[in-house]
């Protein structure tokens, strides 16, 4: 799925300790703005300035609020 404005603030990692410090060492923690820049096979997304592709399985483990509501990120 392809998110309408494909950026947001990360509201919660659902994934476990692993995937948490995965995330968390390429600065995507709770609180952090998030923006989708490319959305095909994995995913190439941008936060603190720097860009970073991550796979669709660790991806979605990552809880964005978009403003409306909060989704999964791909």
């Amino acid at each position: 799925m392809i998110l309408v404005d494909p950026k947001g603030i990360v509201a919660e990692i659902a994934g476990g300790r692993r995937a948490c410090m995965r995330l968390q060492e390429i600065g995507i923690v709770k609180g952090n703005k998030i923006k989708v820049l490319r959305n095909v096979g994995s995913l190439l997304v941008s936060t603190n300035g720097a860009k970073f592709i991550i796979g669709r399985g660790l991806a979605m483990k990552v809880m964005v609020d978009d403003g409306e509501k909060i989704r999964r990120l791909p």
